[in-house]
């Protein structure tokens, strides 16, 4: 290794890649006021006098007058600015102004559809000279008296600096006019676009409801529990959903004259299942009885779902199950068995030592334990992708800023060596998390192929330009900072495609789990004890409905948000908590708790904390002040 190759190896160990807060500190301190001399017989002295200023001379051996500056006031003595006090003379030439704010403001709003125009006092204000006793060391005061606003030149004056902005539509010339005459000194609207109408893509309007409710009834005196699951079903013949064409928006131009054109509205690719028609307009109706069932992304699928029911436990004796619509087991679900559904599985008992899979719910009326839980399958691969592409984007950023550092410093020390080593050098040395993400998202979308789960486009292109990252010498291709800047593009958009997969989510409700894996795409809710070494991952949130619920031990999952219980205990394994923008916890023990690019290891008793990250500025803001021993 050459001495240019080790200075720059020295130079990213100086690299601070955390944004650290600074602090700005404010001089409050004024300047004291002159303080007054008494005036001798003979010494001059400065005043001011029905607003004149009056500099008077001394005799023979009198003191000449000083003049001391005002920070709001611009002085000058003989045409030199007043900076510090000087003595001054009759002869002297005083000249002033007052320091004022501008008389009036002109805004553009955000989206430059509004122009605004707000009228301040000063336009009404003039300053004079403040009467002030004499003094042998004098400051300059002065007081605002009115002045009168001649409208005609005013509005003209506004109206220039308008135009100065760009602007090229009609300017409300009598709304200026009225507030220069009967100020309200409040902003006003002076000109204004036409907003576009936006398109609004096809879309189906679903006239059902989605969840199943938990019920409890009576019947005949008694409580019901073998039908306390409401699942929502639709008659043959019921019209179950409506389909909306796209429809096309409006152009429409802002206040710079420049048009705004609406994006063009999608039509929706929906394709119904045997037991659905639709109709010419639109109309979604059932052809038999069953759980109406709407799903997809890119393209949906209209259906009505058949239910196969188990009147008991699922063990050797029933077999397995795979069907093609939902389950319904009023049991529960033994040893070594496996339930798979197209639809959701409904479990009015627990689950023991099993596997379930539903591309859509799961709904467990009892506990979980030894056992695997999956829900919407293809969305859970999404799910994974967003979440390993989201950690990618914020460490290629922060690859970005350190860059800058880098090549800063190595300019300062007069060093120059090849983009694509500069960029090596960093990673291998700062960020090789890259790299296990990228082989993480190459993992995932091979489960995916093996799945037959189909991916989009954008996910090709971003797997083709993150190449670049598995390995130095394939870093070392990057020759330019815009094919970074390509990367990170790239990524971006996959997240923002991701984003929308995943909107259509399946959930996973279950009492208290132990030793289990319970993966969704969706929302996941733990009704009751809590869990006990148990892996969740959800694409949304989980929530823990009891403030007593635990989490010990473990890991928890959530893209969004977590609302937990008590987490960890004093003397156990700390579980681990992950999450996309907030942890809510009731009673903390102790946890390893992370999220995007930001890892906390709290072990100490906390109660009622919240921490909520902000992705901008890559800092976690905390309702508690705690040590945070990671």
């Amino acid at each position: 290794m050459n001495k240019k190759q080790n200075d720059i190896i020295e130079l990213i160990r100086d690299i601070q890649i955390e944004n650290f807060s600074k602090y700005e500190t404010i001089d409050t301190t004024t300047e004291s006021e002159p303080t007054e001399h008494h005036i001798l017989k003979d010494d001059g002295f400065i005043e001011v006098r029905d607003h004149q200023l009056f500099i008077i001379n001394p005799n023979a051996n009198g003191r000449q007058p000083v003049l001391v500056p005002n920070e709001n006031i611009y002085m000058t003595v003989n045409g030199k600015v007043l900076k510090k006090e000087i003595a001054v003379f009759e002869k002297d030439t005083i000249e002033w102004t007052v320091k004022i704010k501008k008389p009036y403001q002109i805004t553009i709003s955000e989206d430059k559809l509004n122009v605004y125009l707000q009228v301040f006092p000063e336009l009404f204000t003039k300053y004079r000279l403040k009467d002030k006793k004499r003094s042998l060391r004098f400051k300059l005061e002065v007081e605002p008296c009115h002045k009168p606003c001649h409208v005609e030149e005013v509005s003209s004056k506004i109206l220039e600096d308008i135009t100065k902005y760009g602007v090229k539509i009609e300017v409300k010339t009598s709304a200026i006019m009225q507030e220069l005459m009967q100020p309200t000194f409040n902003r006003i609207l002076v000109a204004e676009g036409l907003p576009l109408i936006p398109s609004r893509d096809g879309f189906v309007e679903k006239f059902f409801k989605n969840e199943v409710e938990e019920v409890i009834e009576e019947v005949n005196g008694k409580v019901d529990f073998k039908n306390r699951l409401k699942i929502p079903i639709a008659e043959a013949g019921a019209v179950i959903a409506q389909v909306h064409p796209p429809k096309e928006g409006k152009e429409g131009y802002n206040v710079l004259g420049q048009t705004l054109l609406p994006k063009k509205a999608k039509r929706l690719d929906v394709r119904a299942k045997p037991a659905i028609k639709i109709t010419d307009d639109g109309k979604v109706i059932a052809l038999q009885q069953g759980r109406p069932s709407v799903t997809g992304h890119y393209v949906k699928h209209i259906n009505i779902l058949e239910t196969y029911e188990v009147n008991g436990d699922v063990d050797m004796s029933t077999g397995n199950i795979f069907f093609s619509g939902d389950i319904i087991i009023r049991g529960n679900i033994k040893d070594h068995m496996t339930v798979e559904s197209s639809g959701s599985i409904f479990v009015y008992g627990s689950v023991y030592h099993a596997s379930v899979t539903a591309s859509q719910h799961v709904i467990i009326l009892g506990n979980v334990m030894n056992s695997k839980i999956n829900a919407g399958q293809f969305g859970l691969f999404y799910s994974r992708v967003y979440k390993i592409t989201q950690d990618l984007s914020l460490s290629i950023k922060q690859l970005w800023e350190a860059l800058k550092q880098l090549q800063q410093a190595m300019e300062l020390k007069g060093i120059s060596m090849d983009f694509g080593y500069v960029l090596s050098t960093l990673v291998d040395s700062k960020f090789k998390n890259i790299r296990d993400k990228v082989f993480e998202l190459y993992k995932t979308i091979q489960e995916m192929a093996e799945h037959q789960i189909s991916f989009p486009p954008q996910l090709k292109i971003i797997l083709n330009a993150l190449a670049k990252f598995k390995d130095n010498q394939s870093i070392l291709s990057i020759t330019s900072e815009q094919s970074l800047h390509s990367i990170q593009y790239a990524i971006n958009e996959l997240m923002q495609q991701m984003e929308s997969i995943i909107l259509e989510e399946s959930n996973i409700d279950f009492y208290s789990a132990t030793s289990s894996q319970i993966k969704t795409n969706g929302k996941i809710t733990i009704k009751k004890e809590g869990i006990i070494n148990t892996t969740l991952f959800a694409g949304k949130d989980i929530v823990f409905n009891r403030q007593n619920a635990v989490i010990r031990g473990g890991k928890v999952e959530a893209l969004e948000t977590i609302k937990a219980g008590i987490v960890g205990t004093d003397m156990g394994q700390p579980p681990e908590l992950y999450a996309g923008k907030k942890i809510s916890i009731e009673k903390l023990h102790q946890a390893k708790i992370s999220f995007p690019n930001y890892n906390l290891f709290i072990e100490e008793p906390i109660e009622e904390i919240e921490l909520i990250y902000n992705s901008k500025t890559n800092k976690v803001k905390s309702t508690k002040i705690f040590y945070n021993s990671n």
